[in-house]
């Protein structure tokens, strides 16, 4: 028998078992997959690119989450700020403590407390309602009615949990802010006793008038996880300049600051963190 075959003259008569002899010679002679040399080659190419690939996935992860953070400190910012407009400039409070019947203080921007170990402090309010991860303590701020997504109270990058349970805040504010003057050289007051402000060498400030250079001076702050527990950033005004709690190095070379007049910036760090003494946190 005989097929047709195409060539460039026409068609010519080839002898069928000369066409199926040279289709079962091309299924044993022509390559059908990757040999083994081919695909070692490929698994390391991939390897490379894999191992250029993670670092940028991880960087742009990182920077993705410093702009979240930003942003939160930014609606925090704002929140404060509507306070004092509602409130007849006075300053959203950094003391959290209560008195007589109130177990924290019902002015305090962010009431409770933030600590893993242990999770909660009594005299920072009653557990399990202000402990680390219950969003009952957010709610009980003074910035609350402004700032209702308890999202915003926690730094993406904030890994740190209890049982599983994500604790609620990473920020801080600064203990100046209508809390606390620790160890002023002159005198001392607190939130509490404003009839002390005159002893004063620095200004504990209570009103937005206080604040002579809000674009220089710092509200909020992004703390670590190793000091954050109250809702204040101790601000130590003794002698030496100490400061006994530690920003936040989550975020590698940088922490977050927010400041009076609501703008926020990143600072990089100038010093190692372990310049900072471990869990107390004093400065030098």
């Amino acid at each position: 028998m005989f097929s047709l075959s195409h060539t460039q003259t026409g068609l010519v008569c080839v002898p069928a078992s000369l066409s199926a002899m040279n289709t079962r010679n091309c299924r044993h002679n022509c390559p059908t997959g990757f040999t083994l040399i081919e695909l070692l080659v490929v698994i390391a190419i991939m390897a490379i690119l894999a191992a250029l690939l993670v670092p940028a996935l991880s960087s742009a992860k990182v920077k993705a989450q410093l702009r979240a953070c930003n942003n939160d400190l930014h609606q925090l910012s704002l929140g404060c700020q509507m306070y004092a407009n509602d409130n007849g400039s006075k300053l959203v409070s950094s003391w959290p403590l209560g008195w007589d019947s109130y177990p924290v203080n019902p002015y305090s921007w962010c009431p409770g407390w933030a600590a893993t170990d242990p999770p909660e402090d009594p005299p920072y309010g009653p557990a399990p309602q202000f402990s680390a991860t219950n969003i009952y303590a957010l709610q009980q701020g003074a910035i609350w009615p402004y700032v209702k997504s308890a999202d915003v109270y926690r730094c993406p990058a904030d890994y740190r949990t209890v049982d599983s349970v994500p604790v609620v805040r990473s920020f801080s504010m600064n203990s100046w802010m209508a809390g606390r003057s620790m160890d002023d050289p002159t005198g001392d007051s607190t939130y509490l006793t404003p009839d002390q402000d005159a002893g004063l060498t620095y200004t504990l400030f209570r009103k937005e008038s206080d604040v002579r250079q809000p674009a220089k001076t710092f509200r909020l702050m992004d703390e670590d996880g190793s000091t954050i527990n109250d809702s204040l950033f101790l601000v130590d005004m003794a002698a030496v300049n100490m400061v006994n709690d530690m920003p936040a190095t989550r975020h590698g070379p940088s922490y977050e600051l927010e400041f009076a007049d609501n703008h926020v910036e990143n600072l990089r760090w100038q010093m190692p963190s372990a310049y900072w003494e471990g869990g107390g946190g004093h400065r030098r």
